[in-house]
């Protein structure tokens, strides 16, 4: 059984490590700390008669396993955000050379793709717009500026492990790279209203000359 939907981009199985990373680790320390609870109720000691020992907490010898525990755990955070700096650094502040330059843009409910005309160019007269239905080249870098209409709305493509919130008066360029073809669902992830739940999408990967044939389609309606 598959947690994670199929990793069809060329970044997935890096959120997918970064996952997994925090998961097992939490994971460690959680049965450690669930331990050292238990372990003093389920051992006690039979003989409630003896005075019992208050400890202050006031030296080393009492506080070394509490300094143990701080050193790991500040080594566990600086971990996760070596890793998380440089995957996040790669996929939203670095843009790499686009094949291909589209719109995203949500509206109450539904997501209208614009793509560039014969020009070449995005945002001229000759665009072409779809609805609900995105065609994309198979391992093409594409740029994605990501705009809403109305209230903020979320591109949420599960098998890219891409999301970013889609912000009415702002134009976000985010990329992905799909690296398998196929169809996959871009869904909204943020809350916009009654119909939220129906606000889907497909994304078609597909070869570069059935990508170019669609778009001749687009050019004629």
């Amino acid at each position: 059984m598959n947690i994670f939907p199929e990793n069809a981009s060329s970044y997935g199985a890096e959120i997918d490590f970064i996952f997994w990373l925090i998961t097992i680790v939490v994971a460690v320390a959680g049965v450690v700390v669930l331990f050292l609870v238990l372990y003093p109720i389920f051992n006690r000691k039979k003989d409630y008669t003896k005075e019992q020992r208050y400890l202050k907490g006031d030296n080393f010898k009492q506080l070394r396993w509490i300094y143990l525990g701080i050193v790991l755990l500040a080594i566990a955070d600086f971990s996760f955000l070596f890793k998380e700096e440089s995957t996040w650094t790669k996929i939203e502040e670095t843009l790499p050379n686009k094949d291909l330059h589209i719109a995203v843009i949500g509206r109450q409910w539904m997501w209208e793709f614009v793509y560039p005309g014969p020009d070449g160019k995005l945002y001229t007269d000759d665009d072409v717009k779809a609805i609900n239905q995105l065609h994309i080249p198979v391992n093409a870098t594409v740029h994605m500026d990501i705009q809403a209409y109305d209230v903020i709305h979320s591109v949420f493509i599960p098998n890219a492990r891409f999301k970013q919130d889609a912000l009415p008066g702002r134009s976000i360029t985010r990329w992905v790279k799909m690296t398998k073809t196929g169809e996959y669902p871009l869904t909204c992830a943020e809350i916009c209203g009654i119909a939220h739940a129906n606000m889907k999408a497909t994304i078609t990967v597909e070869s570069e000359e059935d990508f170019n044939k669609t778009i001749a389609k687009l050019y004629k309606e």
